[in-house]
């Protein structure tokens, strides 16, 4: 499968770009990989952790919270 674009993943989940920068920022999601021209590139692996990182927010669990348990 083609790796996903941050503007790509955000529609799919209905989030913005900005939480996805977020996301990375605060190490919950880091993207794979990297464009030569710098853009962020999603995995299959990523959008199956983004999954559960909205799943895990449905529930009201905070950012910590969730790194913790992906930790785990």
């Amino acid at each position: 499968m083609k790796p996903y674009t941050i503007t790509k993943l955000a529609r799919l989940y209905g989030l913005s770009r900005s939480t996805l920068l977020y996301y990375d920022r605060v190490e919950l999601l880091s993207p794979r990989g990297r464009t030569s021209s710098g853009y962020r590139l999603y995995s299959e692996e990523d959008v199956e952790r983004l999954d559960r990182i909205c799943s895990l927010r449905r529930t009201g669990l905070s950012i910590e919270d969730i790194k913790s348990v992906l930790r785990a």
